[in-house]
């Protein structure tokens, strides 16, 4: 038996209990699991009126492999992202959709960072590999993912601009790559944060927050620039005419993490640069703030508090 954390169907606060986990199947790793990273996507249920076990990121070590599995050995150090049902003490998982954990990582940082930075590395390395002197607008930047988008990208040479909701934040990003920031408020957005950009406008933009705002970015960026929609806090965008696009030859894209680390070998590529970058002390996370597997309750309320500006993990 081992732990296991559960959302009942009709329910929102999760509670422990216990289930039997069944040896590894063929191309399978189990994984005694020592840390999860606490995501929003990992709250979302599979269904309505359905429990589920939540969270899709964590970290652990090896104690026995499946039929077929090469490289892996007991005793690894892995970690693993965008694979719903994380919580759980014990786990089963294929073992193409495991990255190693280098030395210099402990297993909390690796699970809190693991999906915002392999997001994070295929939105500034793959889907728009950003070039140094290219203006990079980024919103929600004071958020978890939003503070490693303008660490890497400062560090690759861009200037970015970063909108948020208060003067709090703007301080945080400024301390994590920001050059400018701006306060925007929910009227005037579109005007603050294209005045922030400057006349020539951004090469390409970051929207983290969805709604209205993510058809407001597409009046600040350049000619042949680019907007990337990745994240929904404010809402679903609208629909947006074709013909917004044409009239300076821009591109849109609303790309999923699970699409750009489908592939085994780009996966562990960019598990390595990130964790490189991290290591390096060229991405600062911070503290990661931890609660153990049985405050599960109490990490979801921190989570859904967007005051809260720490990485959050669940240790086992």
């Amino acid at each position: 038996m081992t732990a296991v954390v559960r959302i009942r169907a009709g329910s929102a606060a999760p509670v422990v209990e216990d289930e039997i986990v069944e040896p590894p199947g063929a191309g399978e790793v189990q994984l005694r699991q020592t840390a999860f990273g606490l995501d929003r996507c990992g709250l979302v249920p599979p269904a309505v009126g359905r429990g589920f076990v939540p969270g899709i990121a964590a970290a652990g070590q090896v104690e026995t492999v499946g039929i077929g599995v090469q490289g892996i050995r007991p005793g690894d150090r892995l970690a693993y992202a965008d694979l719903p049902g994380a919580w759980r003490a014990h786990r089963n998982v294929p073992a193409h959709r495991l990255v190693p954990i280098p030395d210099d990582i402990d297993d909390r940082t690796a699970a809190a960072l693991i999906r915002r930075g392999l997001a994070v590395h295929y939105l500034l390395r793959r889907l728009r590999r950003v070039q140094p002197g290219e203006i990079l607008l980024a919103t929600g930047a004071a958020g978890s993912v939003g503070r490693l988008l303008s660490q890497w990208a400062a560090a690759i040479g861009a200037e970015v601009i970063g909108a948020v909701g208060s003067v709090e934040k703007a301080g945080i990003a400024r301390a994590n790559g920001c050059a400018r920031t701006v306060v925007a408020g929910s009227d005037d957005s579109a005007t603050q944060i294209r005045e922030a950009v400057g006349e020539l406008g951004a090469n390409v933009a970051y929207d983290a927050l969805g709604g209205e705002i993510f058809a407001r970015c597409l009046d600040c960026l350049a000619p042949t620039g680019m907007l990337i929609g990745f994240g929904d806090v404010a809402g679903s965008p609208p629909p947006l005419p074709l013909e917004r696009l044409e009239a300076h030859s821009l591109i849109l894209a609303r790309p999923t993490l699970n699409a750009w680390t489908a592939d085994p070998d780009a996966l562990i590529a960019a598990s390595e640069e990130l964790f490189e970058l991290v290591g390096a002390g060229k991405l600062r996370p911070g503290p990661v703030h931890t609660f153990p597997l049985a405050e599960a309750g109490d990490a979801v309320h921190a989570l859904l508090d967007r005051r809260n500006a720490t990485y959050l993990a669940l240790t086992d």
